[in-house]
């Protein structure tokens, strides 16, 4: 074999520079969409209101009541900071609700927005189900549902 022959047959055993950055660029597109996913599951986590003390901050998304289980004291005045990002399209009639037969609570969130309902507890110790009834097949959805604690 002559140099020459030799010289190429190195060269083309030598991986190329895009061989070499082919699996780096794999690696960059994989992270770039993991991180894109990540942020549209968990977007609404990282730009959550602040609440002011002593106020219940609960999101209505798709997915539900945002925490799932509210805490309150029999009697007490509460004040729930109440919030969502979702679309009116994907809304019946515009809102969220917030309904809790039992305890005399429904309220109506439009979309997009948020406001503080001030709500008077009652005097009923037990566990209660709230649920909106304007998404994702509303009250007969069971991730539509959420739950009121009541202490005594």
């Amino acid at each position: 074999m002559t140099t020459r022959a030799a010289r190429r047959s190195a060269d083309a055993s030598r991986p190329t520079t895009l061989a070499r950055l082919r699996p780096l660029a794999f690696a960059g597109v994989v992270v770039g969409v993991l991180t894109v996913g990540a942020f549209l599951a968990f977007g609404d986590f990282l730009n959550r209101p602040a609440t002011a003390a002593g106020t219940i901050s609960v999101q209505s998304s798709m997915a539900g009541f945002t925490p799932a289980e509210i805490r309150v004291k029999a009697g007490s005045t509460v004040t729930l900071d109440w919030w969502t990002q979702d679309a009116a399209m994907h809304l019946q009639g515009g809102v969220h609700t917030m309904i809790a037969p039992d305890l005399g609570l429904r309220e109506e969130l439009a979309a997009e927005s948020r406001r503080a309902v001030v709500w008077q507890v009652p005097d009923k110790p037990g566990t209660y189900d709230v649920y909106c009834d304007t998404c994702c097949g509303g009250k007969d959805s069971p991730t539509m549902h959420g739950t009121i604690v009541i202490e005594a």
